[in-house]
Order: C-alpha cells, then sequence, then structure tokens
C-alpha cells in the first residue's frame, strides 16, 4: 500500500491547537467532500449523541468550489442560516430561533478544494479567502478552523503537501487544524483492506466520511470519539463496529500526536 510511507507525514505543525471555548452550533463550508454520503454532519450529530453531547450543524456545501467560492458572511448574518427550525415532535412546528448579539455559530470549519491549497494557480486565492473568512468569522464571535484534507488514490505525496500548505495558512491567521488527510493515510496504513475513497479516486467512501466526522469530533471537541455507539443513519450509510471502532482509534490517535495533546 502506497499510502504506508506517508502515514504521519507533515512537516509543519500547528501554532493552534485547539478551540478557546466549548462549540454546540457548528457551521460546515466545503464542497462534495463534506457532503457525499448524505453529508458528514449527521454522522457528526450522530457520534455526539451516542456520547450524550447535543451539536447543532449546518452544512453549506457547493460542488466542486474552493472557498474562494464561498460568500461566508453572508452565512453568519442573522436572520439567515438557522433562523428557523421545526420540532421532531411528529407536528413538524415551526419555530423561530433568536440568538443573543446576532451570534449564530459557535465554530465554523472550512474546506477549500482538493487541490486549492497546492494548485500553482489557486494557491493564493486560497491564502486570501482563508484570511478574508476568518476574519468575517471571527467578527461574529465564532471561531474558525480549518479542514485538512485527504490524498487522492495513488497520489500519496499529496498527503504531506496538504498538510503543510493548509497548516501554514491555519498558522498565519490563528486557527487551529481538522488534520482529516493525516487520519485518512494513518487509517489505510493500519487498516490497508478498508476502501475509505471511491473509484473515482477522490471522493470518500461511507467509511471514510465516518472517519472524517470521527477528526471534527475530536477536533472540535478535544474529546476521543472512542467509544461511541453510533455507526451510521441507515443501512447503506453505516460501516461496521469494529471497522467504526478502528477508525475512531485512528481519528483521536492522529488528532492528539498532531496537535501535540
Amino acid at each position: 500500500m502506497d499510502y504506508q510511507a506517508y502515514g504521519n507525514d507533515y512537516t509543519i505543525k500547528p501554532l493552534v491547537t485547539e478551540l478557546k471555548n466549548p462549540v454546540k452550533n457548528i457551521l460546515l463550508v466545503g464542497n462534495s467532500f463534506m457532503y457525499f454520503n448524505c453529508g458528514v454532519n449527521p454522522m457528526l450529530v450522530g457520534i455526539a449523541a451516542s456520547k450524550g453531547i447535543k451539536l447543532v450543524l449546518t452544512l453549506v456545501g457547493i460542488s466542486g468550489s474552493s472557498l474562494y467560492w464561498h460568500d461566508v458572511k453572508s452565512y453568519l448574518r442573522p436572520n439567515g442560516l438557522r433562523s428557523y427550525a421545526f420540532s421532531s415532535d411528529g407536528k413538524n412546528t415551526l419555530q423561530f430561533i433568536n440568538y443573543p448579539n446576532g451570534k449564530i455559530f459557535d465554530a465554523v470549519v472550512l474546506e477549500d478544494s482538493s487541490q486549492g491549497p497546492i494548485h500553482p494557480e489557486l494557491n493564493k486565492l486560497f491564502a486570501q479567502s482563508v484570511a478574508r473568512h476568518g476574519a468575517d468569522v471571527r467578527a461574529t464571535g465564532a471561531e474558525p478552523m480549518l479542514m485538512m484534507t485527504w490524498a487522492y488514490k495513488g497520489r500519496p505525496e499529496m498527503t504531506r503537501q496538504l498538510a503543510d500548505a493548509i497548516t501554514k495558512e491555519a498558522n498565519k491567521n490563528r486557527m487551529p487544524v481538522a488534520p482529516c488527510g493525516l487520519a485518512f493515510a494513518r487509517a489505510l496504513r493500519e487498516m490497508p483492506q478498508l476502501e475509505l475513497i471511491r473509484t473515482d479516486n477522490r471522493h470518500p467512501t461511507v467509511a471514510g466520511t465516518y472517519l472524517e466526522a470521527c477528526v471534527f469530533f475530536a477536533s472540535l471537541l478535544k474529546q476521543t470519539p472512542e467509544g461511541a455507539g453510533f455507526f451510521g443513519k441507515y443501512d447503506d450509510m453505516s460501516v461496521d463496529p469494529e471497522t467504526g471502532a478502528g477508525l475512531q482509534r485512528a481519528a483521536w490517535e492522529t488528532v492528539c500526536d498532531f496537535n501535540g495533546w
């Protein structure tokens, strides 16, 4: 397996290793790497709920997008996203939500395109977007975090390239990083029989999305996902408990190693 040599391959360490404050309402901004397999958000909510933690997730995804495409500031406006919800008691009652001081989200996870941070023509736009979106997120009282994406299948060298490029911009802007790419490399090294990436060589399988959710859980909450009893919501969108336990462990060990916890 050609991922083995790159299991923990990065040279730039994060300067900010955790969020300052507890989080409940979280916004995910990205593309299909976040919304494949019915989305990483219900996976993350389910993992948290199984450990007695209530998270509220909102996902804004644009197919094929980079952060340059997103107008994150507009997502954070009052009376926009998360301005109302329907009850889950079967009555479908509409409830409008008021937020103190207009703050809707506690944290915003930002994901660029899978090549953007290392593309010779797009990397400058990536850097500009991280700085702009980070400032807009902080202006609302929320905290920004960058998502580190994974290498394409058959392109293991991308693990290190993406890790260093994304961590570099995170350090410039004083943001923590969710090291999904490093977790993919570790899991593929430890469980080489597992398919984390689809036959298009880029997008996650259900197991890949589950691992992504475990990394988000660990990075956002500074808690281990190990022991979570949730492995997916639907029959074709779940992993078996043994695989899930291995992915939980890989996520936690990766996040701890990367952040020096």
